[in-house]
């Protein structure tokens, strides 16, 4: 065991060398923010440049949290050659709007904050929405609550249909490839992280800890996660709680996952109580010392409905490393990679949901079963004004017009649920939504050429 362990800290240090031994940027994007975009009596504001996006991290770092009021990303914007400065790096001034980041790609992000906590495209966040937000390359390196997308979504956050992927984060307590901390009463769905993770502990391949009656649901996560303890290729640990039990539905991980010391499990590192796992497989290696899962590291006073391993893939025959308190006989069924490739294993996911998230097809996910609701990275090469949406504030019905060949619609509400859908003609098409209740939507369009997303009012 001491020469596995031994190989363990090489592995461990190479990987940390190689990292920190990239080139980060020394400039930072702080002094080339643009904060002429804001008018301070608007709710809702456009950004399309680098340049805006840093002026909102100043306008944040200068006390303005933005509540009530609307980002919408309008371009892909690329932060390469300068540092990042987090929006959001003080607890006392929190990011708390929302940002829908209209499918469109936010690449090249760096941020190099080894001794400070909060490292991330955003932050500290406190009530946040995050919706529509993809990240291509991040090389990231944080102290405590570190993630690609947001380090710490803090009370009333959610993150839905968001992604980064190729990212790189090196973290200590708390560390995500997409998430690092998310706290009681918050949501992560419908997203995914692929890249490599690295931390001290409660370090997973999508987010780091899980605390207090949080939701977790239709995400995966692809690539290698590395720590002391508490390593999960989804989630790193779900600790103690108060507020209630917290939820993982219909979700997957890939990752390759690898303790130092203990408590490692294909999908989550450490489970100490008040937390349900459902419907949901792993495919990953799984490697520690001690407290090593194919799905759970540690399992304390939790339940679990419907998990799934791979034996072959996993190179793992249990999948739970070790069970603290009364014994119990997790509902964890080992199968091998053509059983976990098969339709069969897509029913029986199924089978555990009110819908059918699940489908199979061989093109995808290396054959495994796949999530219908989340969406994959895109090039967005669109022009928003193609598609015209009017009026945006509405009672009954609204308008869709483009001269692209538009195909069909979704409305979604800001927590990421699907509300309604149809088809769309190629010219003009006359939307009835007289069913909506009063609120904001997501108004996602499909065309032959791709996909464009719109707020949209009902009033």
């Amino acid at each position: 065991m001491m020469k596995k362990l031994q190989t363990f800290l090489v592995l461990f240090v190479v990987s940390v060398t190689m990292l920190q031994a990239q080139t980060f940027p020394t400039t930072s994007w702080s002094d080339l923010a643009d904060i002429s975009w804001y008018d301070a009596n608007q709710d809702e504001f456009t950004i399309s440049t680098s340049e805006a996006l840093a002026g909102l991290a100043q306008l944040v770092a200068d006390g303005n949290t933005f509540a009530d009021k609307t980002i919408l990303i309008g371009a892909d914007i690329n932060l390469d050659e300068n540092l990042w400065r987090p929006i959001g790096v003080d607890t006392n001034i929190p990011f708390s709007g929302t940002v829908d980041g209209g499918d469109f790609t936010i690449s090249n992000l760096w941020v190099n904050m080894p001794d400070q906590e909060f490292a991330g495209l955003f932050g500290h966040t406190e009530s946040a929405t995050l919706l529509n937000i993809h990240i291509d390359v991040a090389n990231i390196i944080g102290d405590d609550n570190t993630g690609a997308l947001v380090a710490n979504l803090f009370d009333n956050g959610s993150v839905t249909n968001c992604s980064a992927i190729n990212v790189d984060v090196t973290g200590q307590y708390t560390t995500g490839g997409l998430v690092g901390g998310f706290l009681t009463n918050s949501t992560i769905t419908k997203s995914h992280a692929i890249g490599n993770v690295t931390g001290f502990a409660q370090v997973g391949g999508l987010a780091g800890t899980g605390w207090d009656n949080v939701i977790v649901a239709e995400c995966y996560s692809e690539g290698t996660v590395t720590a002391d303890a508490l390593t999960g290729g989804l989630i790193g640990s779900f600790p103690f709680a108060f507020a209630g039990e917290s939820v993982v539905d219909n979700c997957y991980s890939r990752a390759n996952v690898v303790s130092l010391m203990d408590r490692a499990g294909g999908l989550i590192g450490n489970g100490d109580n008040a937390l349900l796992i459902k419907n949901s497989y792993a495919t990953g290696t799984v490697t520690a010392p001690d407290s090593a899962g194919a799905v759970i590291g540690l399992w304390g006073m939790i339940n679990a409905e419907n998990l799934y391993f791979d034996t072959e893939t996993s190179g793992m025959t249990e999948g739970v490393g070790v069970i603290q308190g009364p014994p119990v006989t997790p509902d964890i069924t080992a199968k091998t990679t053509a059983e976990m490739k098969s339709t069969e294993l897509v029913d029986l996911l199924n089978a555990g949901s009110t819908a059918a998230p699940w489908s199979l097809d061989a093109s995808k996910n290396d054959g495994y079963p796949v999530l219908n609701a989340v969406l994959s990275v895109q090039d967005n090469n669109l022009d928003a004004a193609s598609v015209k949406v009017y009026p945006t504030v509405f009672e009954t019905t609204f308008t869709v017009s483009s001269t692209l060949n538009v195909q069909s619609y979704s409305i979604y509400n800001y927590s990421g649920a699907l509300i309604s859908k149809g088809n769309l003609s190629n010219t003009v098409s006359t939307v009835n939504a007289a069913n909506l209740s009063a609120g904001v939507y997501i108004l996602k369009i499909n065309t032959a050429e791709g996909t464009i997303t719109k707020k949209i009012i009902k009033k």
